[in-house]
């Protein structure tokens, strides 16, 4: 298996596990696990396109952990109603 893919991994395992810590009460571990690794993603097609700053191997940290921060945010904020029992 790739270095790359392995750090890529532990990022997206970080991101989670940072989402459960700072904010216990919304959404659940599933789901900040999908919202980390669709920043992550997301993150490292813009890295691709030459916006992402410098890299570390094949992942691009700084791009990434900015994915990772918007589509947690953007995760928390869709789960949060349902979750909360509000419609």
């Amino acid at each position: 298996m790739s270095p790359g893919i392995v750090l890529a991994v532990l990022i997206v395992a970080l991101g989670a596990q940072l989402t459960r810590l700072i904010v216990p009460a919304r959404g659940n571990y599933v789901v900040a696990l999908v919202c980390a690794a669709v920043g992550l993603l997301g993150a490292e097609l813009v890295a691709f396109g030459g916006h992402g700053g410098p890299s570390l191997g094949t992942i691009h940290p700084i791009a990434d952990a900015v994915g990772i921060t918007l589509a947690e945010v953007v995760g928390l904020v869709l789960a949060a109603p349902r979750r909360l029992g509000r419609r």
